[in-house]
């Protein structure tokens, strides 16, 4: 037998997100005899160095956006392009050094969209095939869409995580690329075992997403738990940070593992987290009732919300109106997310991969 192929995995660094859904991706490609190989930066890194102790892990710095407490987000991420296309430069020099230097057969990058290689396979993953606009931002959206679709089509591959129904995704993920795989729903509790919620504690805040959002969303909900008396665990999405003293009827956990997390979801009455894509294919694989609360300006978040509310699924409120007790009052006229998992199409793809790399 040859030697195992040696696959780099990358994910984007821009919350936990895109790590956390690489973890079935991570275990399909060892379980098909691959070495998996990770390269991540800032709390993605924390995560995989905790999940994947066993495997090597690579620092490649990514690019830390700013994020403005308020205002438009595209905005200042198109004021953003230069920085980020001269850090994309710099990584991609790094990332030649590391396929030297560990014998890289083959790359899967979830959203860095310029870690691909002309010297060997490398796949995209991506949900989000059609960035979302609105108001001015329109005009932007020509030169946004050109300067991405410019990175996707140096990959051999794009695996979108959700099925070709678009039944998550919607809009984002539709697009007529001869190369574009779905893969099926993308969740660490993929082959976790279900279990009946039990409503220990009434409300589970997930916090997750860029700062300075994720810190004003903490604050906005702490007050308003405060207020409403009911027992509150606020998990944090901070796998560096320390636990703290509970204040009042709230409990503050830094961070959690997978089995913490499902009894938490499993015991709330009520959750609260943002709709970011991988929040949401987390919830629809456990099956799961939440109120969401799009990251402001963040038009992918407020899409999936607005979607997801007009199919009677989930309520969501934006967060500068956010009111507690009113949400609490919705949640029970919505169905909740509940996905039948297929990961198929996700074992051929690193099959056709590991054979052909």
């Amino acid at each position: 037998m040859g030697r195992k192929k040696n696959i780099l995995v990358c994910p984007l660094d821009w919350g936990l997100g895109h790590a956390t859904r690489m973890v079935p991706v991570i275990n399909e490609l060892e379980n098909q005899g691959a070495n998996v190989i990770l390269a991540a930066d800032n709390g993605p890194m924390e995560f995989l160095m905790r999940y994947f102790p066993n495997n090597t892990i690579i620092r490649l710095e990514g690019f830390k956006p700013h994020y403005p407490a308020s205002g438009s987000m595209a905005w200042a991420m198109i004021k953003s392009l230069p920085d980020m296309i001269s850090a994309a430069k710099r990584s991609k020099l790094h990332l030649t050094k590391i396929i030297s230097d560990y014998h890289i057969d083959a790359i899967i990058s979830d959203n860095r969209y310029e870690l691909s290689s002309a010297s060997i396979p490398s796949v995209f993953v991506t949900h989000q095939l059609n960035i979302q606009t609105s108001g001015f931002q329109k005009i932007a959206s020509p030169p946004i869409k050109f300067i991405i679709n410019h990175y996707i089509n140096k990959y051999k591959e794009v695996w979108v995580p959700d099925s070709d129904n678009h039944q998550l995704s919607g809009n984002l993920s539709k697009s007529i690329r001869h190369n574009l795989y779905y893969v099926g729903l993308l969740s660490r509790f993929i082959s976790s075992k279900k279990t009946k919620p039990n409503n220990k504690i009434d409300l589970l805040v997930m916090l997750s997403g860029p700062e300075p959002q994720r810190s004003m969303l903490e604050k906005l909900i702490t007050n308003q738990a405060i207020d409403s008396g009911l027992s509150t665990i606020i998990l944090q999405g901070k796998p560096e940070a320390k636990k703290t003293q509970p204040i009042k009827n709230i409990t503050v956990l830094p961070h959690a593992n997978d089995e913490e997390i499902l009894d938490l979801i499993n015991s709330a009455k009520y959750i609260i987290c943002r709709p970011g894509y991988s929040t949401l294919m987390d919830l629809a694989v456990i099956g799961s009732k939440a109120i969401f609360i799009p990251t402001p300006g963040q038009t992918e978040q407020e899409y999936l919300s607005r979607k997801l509310m007009s199919e009677r699924i989930a309520f969501s409120q934006n967060q500068r109106s956010f009111n507690l007790s009113e949400a609490i009052k919705q949640q029970d006229e919505y169905s909740g997310l509940e996905i039948k998992i297929n990961n198929e199409v996700l074992e051929t793809r690193i099959s056709n991969l590991l054979n052909n790399c």
